[in-house]
């Protein structure tokens, strides 16, 4: 791995000093102004979409963006509680100036997507669907880890074993078939080998989310066959206009006695841009409506009114740099991160309340360092080339049983070190007529050591690389095509361990390497009267894991001894998205419908073997279909006042063996009433779900439910500052109900009733 680094950073370096000599682009400024009805709106979000770039306007509702280039772009404008929008600059002289005169409106902003395409641009402009969350909609969302908190989205569930291992599910696909990136990059993590694992990252650290659903772009590498969340984190910092600029955000949450805080400071030196950034959260057990509770399967029962070891400790803290000038941006950030938290399991006994349980805590450490550049061209064929990548050092350790006061764990404990790189380099086309796009090169390596009883799979390499073009045509004014392929290669390599406790895992040297062309096709067609219509069709790929080939041992923290198959195929996906879409002056609506078919679906069952006295999870393949719809429309009806009603269902099959697919969720809705005026906020949400009943191998039958949940909140303006309050109440009236992909909700329920606190400071 450090030869492999070592050479990419020189190959870095010399890519980069030879795009500086070609960069010839002079510098020009884009300012303007953000108000409404004349007054300055302070604290809007302005992004200029081609080169990605953000600044918040001022007391006098200014921004300013400087060294840009000559050429055409797209500048956005938004903010809490007016209509967002978008216009056109050209610039070619030494200033261009633009204005933006918002109308107010309580319907949520139109967000910019950067995840769905090569350049950032409104979600209502995508080819495929997708969601957006901005930094205030995202920390005012109930729960404690990102994947509770956009789990009011359309089509986007949790798998839910404690708030600290939380993972988004997109339209009943998770684990495996869908990634979670930051900014756009791999993690390094191993949260989806186990339900008890966490991905490493603080909610409280998003600046956006973007959510991809179905067969996601080829931009981002295979294992997008389900769909992609992107967290964007802004490691690597952007200077500002300002001289000091950032967040700080607090919260609090009474269900689990919660407290977080966290900071992200940019200093601005001319063209020079330093952040720095801390944060961290303490959370104890999660409250649950008082009741006893009962083991499945047997008669014994515990009086709780919280979950035995859901608590987690987190913290945080990342330094970054940048410099911005007319060729560009060069810029590195670097960050770590580590939690402690416990895993809730079911009990084995009737002390389990005051002795240690057969599963206790998860440790996590993850170093990251991730570079970004972009250059300007501006010349020839070719207009920008973008090179980022990321390391990432993560540690992870399973403790049997509470570490003793020294901090020695159990000599069951196991222990994984995982070393990641991931890269990618996109070179964008200078449009030609009607046609833009852009070529890529994508690679990842991962190196992977388990020391312990090592439930996943043995000591390996996965080396992954891909090559893909991403090409738009203007086919007519009202119309947009998009094609894309990529090419692919993904290979293990396992590794001897002679310390192993698995005599095959001392020994083994086992080699797979899988190929393949995937690609993408995709329409957008404005249908007039604010209605637009879209179609993509997608093929992608996904190689087997180490894990679902090799694993053979007890994973103690799941309570499963799993088993791999050494003679799984890949994955290929085939897809069908199709979107209706429609804005009006007091109304927005979208409808998604998809198919999504997948040939040789791997997934983990419970096979009625227990091995050591633990069930056996064994891996197997078979053909699956999932087919469902996405919908929201939101109305207002006066003016400062919103209705919205969103709902989502899949249907999802094992076609091979005529049977529903497990741990499936069933159909969902949600209404919400909001009141959002240039100052104060109110939302009174109403969220259900219908029982399942269309159950998979190992999954049990789960009622339907419905909660409530009340907001309210305010936006305070000072100078150029603004600071946002909002209290809220998340399931009222305290009602017990259980989430159908719940890992443990056989035995307790969902979070209880929660007063939570959210402050967040914007400069």
């Amino acid at each position: 791995m450090t030869g492999i680094l070592r050479g990419s950073g020189v190959a870095t370096s010399a890519l980069v000093a030879g795009l500086l000599c070609a960069a010839t682009a002079r510098a020009q400024i884009i300012q303007g102004t953000v108000r409404s009805g004349g007054a300055p709106l302070v604290g809007a979000t302005v992004r200029l979409l081609e080169l990605d770039r953000v600044q918040r306007t001022d007391a006098q509702g200014a921004f300013r963006f400087t060294d840009v280039p000559n050429g055409t772009y797209r500048v956005y404008a938004g903010i809490l509680g007016y209509v967002s929008t978008t216009d056109t600059v050209r610039a070619t002289g030494s200033v261009a100036s633009v204005s933006f005169n918002l109308t107010a409106s309580a319907i949520p902003l139109k967000e910019i997507v950067v995840s769905g395409s090569p350049a950032a641009r409104p979600a209502d402009e995508q080819y495929q669907s997708v969601e957006s969350k901005s930094e205030v909609d995202f920390d005012n969302s109930p729960g404690m880890s990102f994947a509770e908190k956009v789990t009011d989205l359309p089509g986007v569930t949790a798998r839910w074993n404690g708030s600290a291992p939380s993972r988004p599910i997109l339209r009943g696909l998770g684990d495996n078939e869908v990634l979670v990136l930051e900014d756009g990059l791999r993690m390094g993590d191993i949260a989806t080998y186990d339900p008890a694992h966490a991905t490493p990252i603080d909610a409280l650290s998003i600046a956006q989310i973007d959510v991809v659903r179905g067969p996601a772009t080829i931009l981002y590498g295979p294992n997008t066959i389900g769909g992609l969340v992107n967290v964007i984190t802004n490691l690597v910092p952007v200077a500002s206009d300002h001289p000091l600029s950032g967040t700080a955000v607090v919260e609090g949450n009474s269900v689990s006695n919660e407290y977080a805080g966290y900071v992200n400071n940019v200093y601005t030196l001319g063209r020079s841009a330093f952040r720095v950034s801390a944060g961290g959260l303490h959370s104890g057990d999660i409250g649950i409506p008082a009741g006893t509770y009962t083991v499945p399967g047997t008669d014994v029962g515990f009086h709780l009114n919280r979950i035995p070891q859901s608590g987690d400790r987190t913290g945080e803290g990342g330094i970054g740099y940048s410099y911005q000038s007319a060729f560009g941006v060069v810029g590195i950030g670097v960050n770590h991160f580590e939690t402690n938290y416990g895993v809730p399991g079911v009990p084995p006994n009737t002390g389990w309340l005051t002795d240690p349980p057969t599963t206790s805590r998860i440790a996590q450490q993850r170093n990251t360092v991730e570079f970004r550049t972009l250059v300007n061209i501006g010349s020839g064929w070719l207009d920008r080339v973008k090179l980022s990548g990321s390391y990432n050092d993560y540690a992870h350790s399973e403790f049997p049983t509470v570490e003793d006061s020294a901090g020695v764990s159990d000599p069951q404990a196991n222990h994984f070190d995982k070393r990641e790189f991931n890269g990618v380099l996109q070179f964008e086309q200078t449009p030609v007529g009607k046609l833009s796009g852009t070529l890529g090169l994508w690679t990842d390596v991962q190196d992977l050591t388990i020391e312990g009883q090592q439930p996943l799979g043995p000591n390996s390499r996965t080396t992954g690389f891909a090559g893909y073009a991403y090409e738009e045509y203007q086919l007519a004014g009202h119309t947009r095509l998009q094609a894309a392929a990529r090419w692919d290669y993904n290979g293990i390599q396992t590794r001897p361990y002679p310390q192993s406790q698995d005599s095959v895992f001392q020994t083994i040297r086992a080699s797979r390497a899988t190929n393949a062309v995937t690609g993408s096709l995709g329409a957008v067609q404005e249908l007039g009267a604010g209605i637009t219509g879209s179609l993509s069709l997608a093929r992608s790929f996904r190689a087997p894991t180490v894990q679902e080939l090799f694993a053979n041992g007890l994973d103690a923290s799941s309570g499963t001894y799993s088993i791999g198959d050494a003679t799984l195929g890949p994955e290929s996906g085939y897809g069908v998205d199709a979107s209706l879409k429609g804005g009006f002056a007091r109304a927005v609506f979208e409808i998604s419908p998809y198919l999504n078919y997948i040939d040789h679906y791997i997934y983990g069952f419970l096979n009625g073997d227990t091995v050591q006295g633990f069930p056996v999870r064994q891996f197997t393949a078979s053909d699956a279909r999932l087919m469902g719809f996405e919908a929201a429309a939101t109305v207002a009806p006066v003016q400062f006042i919103a209705l919205r009603a969103s709902a989502d269902y899949v249907n999802a099959e094992n076609t091979q063996l005529d049977v529903p697919l497990p741990f499936i969720p069933p159909l969902r809705g949600l209404l919400r009433a909001t009141y959002q005026d240039q100052k104060y906020m109110g939302t009174v949400e109403w969220r259900a779900a219908a029982s399942q009943t269309r159950l998979g191998v190992g999954d049990t039958p789960t009622a339907g439910w419905a909660i409530l949940n009340l907001g309210t909140g305010i936006r305070l303006t000072q100078a150029s500052v603004v600071h946002n309050i909002s209290i809220h109440i998340d399931n009222v009236f305290n009602r017990v109900y259980r989430d159908n992909l719940s890992v443990i909700k056989d035995f307790v329920p969902q979070p209880g009733r929660g007063l939570r606190l959210n402050y967040e400071l914007l400069y």
